[in-house]
């Protein structure tokens, strides 16, 4: 009975708030709650009287302090000194009170609150202020403080993150203005003592015993979804500590186990190294010769302090990999990390360890050893960079997000990068976050980027646990969107839907934008450890070389691409737009008339009539004879070209070089094979004509408007013609930085004598598929001629 009216007293406390507050779609599970607090508080209002006792004795206080001529805030400040012994919490909850006090004028006599929630944190504050002046003035608590039961009851330690548990009260059964009344609860004692066959249950059994609060649990392995006779398929986590040889990962800010009297460290999680090893965190931070960069998060010389501790054994345990030592000079101790703590060892604010007998010496103690590091950590290797991460050769996990291909930048097709973002095609991760099937359980998620039949950006959700519901949106918000309105809808019965007092979480009400997670941060582009990653890909230089005038072009924030890149990407963009432009449809240039010499550039033509000399092989310094070296070193060049030159005629044409659409000019010449630098391309071959012929040529060809004519000099008489017999060398395009260049030699011909040929050369290795391009070195004429190379050193004109 006692229990039905506290149940039904409160219930109706909770219905009245609900219905006055206008927010009438509560789940029971959050009416649950509400009522056992309420009912809790109701409890705490039986005490009001001991409560206010000490709100009074704190007054009472004060004013004695101040009749002393004492100032009551100066003996708060005393409290700070670690000489005293006295925790600052107790001295900042009372100078909250002394602060109160102040403010609101009250004194013994004048209190005036009636809320128990507002009594209750004030006595709170006031038990903290009675506790310290005992303590100052060595005054007895239990002669000063009245309800000295419930000063000691309120001085209870805030945990991590500063939160107060608030002590249970036992149902007071004598008193004024109690909730029950002393003749119910002796009635009710009396029937609990012989209840009857009818009413046994319901007296032994709460209204709130069938409330079940379901716990989430972490997500480890699939143990759970085997029964007793699949023992076998258990899960247990492979990986394994280098220094310590316990497996899997050990949560840090987990509560510490405690085995015969001893308190277990926790190591935190495991890293990984290079050879496939792993190591603790905790472990790898607290070794003696590790240490950490900066803030950065990256771990150095673990390799060092994992092959000294393969030698020395633990004098803990006895078992080798000990690798954190004491810090005192001539110390011989050395520890794994959990067994120092098992050891009562102390650890430091300086990263230094002190043994048992050695604890005297360390100053700055930690009250935690091992805490988990709330930021990513990297073991530093100078074979590891993150550039092995983009090539495939690490997976990069960042919380419970493991990516597990960074997908291939898409070169030739907009939509997959903004301005702050790159979200490529093939991108492949897993997350562990809330199931949308069972409520507060986790489940792994598969999130991959593809494309749909456009050739649009597709985002893709596949939960592990429901793998035939994918989740699919062509934008990341939308895919993360939806995914959180199901996990919402499954977990609609564990969240208040108004009540921020509820020990239930509140949904948020408003919309403004705060720090949390998006859908960028969801599938990791948002992260800068993946955008870091994405940004060292191969082929990155196309979310910054816009396809178009609308296109955006994505701007890197930790590696630049080189300039050079963009260049050759916009150089093989603008030249495969010309090939698609000039490609004659019928197949065949003949039959497309006019139409196909417009478009090829045909009125706009440039005149390839190089009138300079070509350099010569053998140059004969005036005004003396050769040295015997320098004999030795031209015969030497004459013997290469030669072996060169005949190299080259030994491989087809056709095999080596091809005539394709140019973005420079028309047409241009394309390697098909890689070229070594230095190495002979191809002999420029034509008619060989004198200089007066060339020029009548050169002016007759203009009249008859030919496109271009192709002449090439040899020498001050010779000039050579390949405008209509030649060869695919006449269709080398201009560059202001080349990769050829033009020589001329002499070779021995079958009568045995030498012939003076025009070779191309390469001054740089050629890669197959690149266009073969050199200098013309125009001289300055009548007006500039334009040049459209698009090298970084392009001025622009050709002369």
């Amino acid at each position: 009975m006692l229990r039905k009216q506290l149940h039904n007293q409160a219930w109706t406390e909770v219905l009245c708030g609900m219905l006055s507050s206008s927010q009438q779609d509560r789940s029971s599970l959050e009416l649950h709650s509400q009522l056992c607090t309420e009912i809790d508080w109701r409890i705490r209002k039986m005490w009001i009287n001991e409560y206010m006792s000490l709100i009074e004795d704190g007054f009472t206080m004060i004013a004695a302090i101040k009749r002393r001529d004492l100032n009551p805030r100066s003996m708060i400040h005393n409290s700070f000194d670690s000489a005293m012994g006295i925790p600052k919490w107790i001295s900042h909850r009372s100078a909250r009170f002394l602060m109160f006090a102040e403010r609101s004028g009250w004194s013994k006599d004048t209190i005036s609150v009636n809320n128990i929630h507002s009594i209750q944190v004030i006595a709170r504050m006031a038990a903290s202020y009675l506790h310290l002046n005992c303590k100052t003035f060595n005054l007895d608590e239990t002669i000063e403080v009245r309800a000295h039961r419930r000063m000691l009851m309120l001085l209870n330690k805030p945990d991590h993150c500063g939160l107060v548990d608030i002590p249970i009260d036992p149902v007071k059964v004598e008193g004024n203005g109690n909730l029950v009344q002393q003749d119910i609860w002796a009635f009710c004692k009396e029937t609990e003592k012989q209840p009857s066959k009818e009413n046994s249950e319901d007296v032994n059994k709460s209204p709130l015993d069938s409330v079940e609060y379901i716990i989430a649990k972490p997500l480890c392995g699939w143990n759970k979804y085997l029964n007793s006779l699949d023992k076998a398929y258990e899960w247990k986590d492979p990986r394994t500590c280098c220094l310590c040889r316990t497996s899997g990962d050990d949560d840090g800010d987990i509560e510490r186990d405690v085995v015969d009297g001893l308190v277990l460290a926790r190591c935190g999680r495991l890293l990984p190294m290079k050879d496939g090893l792993w190591v603790h965190a905790s472990c790898a931070l607290w070794s003696s010769e590790v240490y950490e960069a900066g803030s950065s998060g990256s771990i150095h010389s673990m390799e060092k302090a994992r092959s000294r501790g393969s030698q020395l054994k633990c004098f803990g345990c006895g078992r080798a990999g000990a690798s954190v030592g004491c810090f005192k000079a001539n110390c011989s101790r050395n520890y794994h990390f959990p067994c120092a703590k098992a050891c009562i060892a102390v650890f430091t604010s300086s990263q230094q360890m002190f043994c048992e007998m050695h604890r005297s010496y360390a100053v700055n103690l930690l009250p935690t050893e091992s805490t988990e590091h709330m930021k990513s950590l990297m073991i530093a290797d100078d074979k590891k960079d993150i550039g092995d991460i983009a090539d495939g050769k690490y997976c990069l996990r960042v919380g419970a997000l493991t990516i597990h291909s960074l997908g291939v930048i898409e070169q030739d097709i907009d939509g997959f990068h903004s301005e702050k973002y790159i979200t490529p095609p093939g991108y492949v991760a897993t997350r562990i976050f809330w199931s949308t099937l069972h409520a507060k359980t986790r489940t792994n998620y598969v999130l991959k980027v593809e494309k749909d039949k456009k050739g649009g950006p597709l985002f893709r959700i596949t939960p592990g646990d429901d793998p035939s519901t994918v989740i699919s949106n062509h934008t990341l918000d939308g895919a993360y969107k939806n995914l959180m309105e199901r996990i919402k809808h499954t977990n609609r019965e564990h969240f208040s839907s108004g009540d921020v007092f509820s020990k239930l979480p509140v949904q948020r009400k408003y919309t403004k934008k705060t720090y949390g997670l998006n859908g960028l941060q969801f599938f990791g582009f948002g992260l800068n450890n993946v955008r870091k990653a994405i940004e060292c890909s191969k082929g990155v230089e196309a979310v910054v070389a816009p396809l178009s005038d609308t296109s955006q072009s994505y701007r890197f924030v930790f590696v630049q691409p080189r300039i050079e890149s963009i260049m050759d990407l916009q150089r093989k963009r603008a030249a495969a737009a010309a090939e698609s432009a000039l490609e004659n449809q019928s197949g065949c240039a003949r039959t497309e008339g006019m139409k196909a010499f417009v478009k090829s550039g045909g009125s706009g033509r440039i005149t390839r009539a190089l009138v300079r000399n070509a350099p010569e092989q053998e140059e004969v310094p005036t005004g003396r004879k050769r040295t015997d070296a320098e004999e030795r070193k031209a015969k030497a060049d004459r013997d290469s070209n030669q072996y060169k030159y005949k190299a080259m005629k030994a491989v087809p044409l056709e095999e080596r070089l091809a005539a394709r659409r140019s973005h420079i000019h028309g047409w241009g010449l394309f390697c098909k094979v890689d070229l070594p630098k230095d190495s002979m391309i191809v002999e420029y071959m034509g008619e060989v004509v004198r200089q007066c012929i060339a020029d009548k040529r050169e002016r007759w060809y203009e009249k008859s408007g030919i496109g271009s004519c192709y002449m090439f000099r040899l020498d001050l008489q010779q000039i050579v013609d390949a405008t209509r017999i030649g060869c695919m060398a006449r269709f080398m395009n201009h560059c202001c930085k080349p990769n050829a260049y033009a020589k001329v030699i002499s070779v021995e011909t079958e009568s045995g004598g030498q012939e003076k040929k025009i070779c191309v050369f390469a001054n740089r290795d050629i890669a197959a598929g690149e266009e073969i391009t050199y200098d013309y070195k125009f001289p300055v004429e009548d007006g500039s001629l334009k040049c459209s190379c698009g090298a970084p050193n392009c001025i622009g004109r050709m002369n």
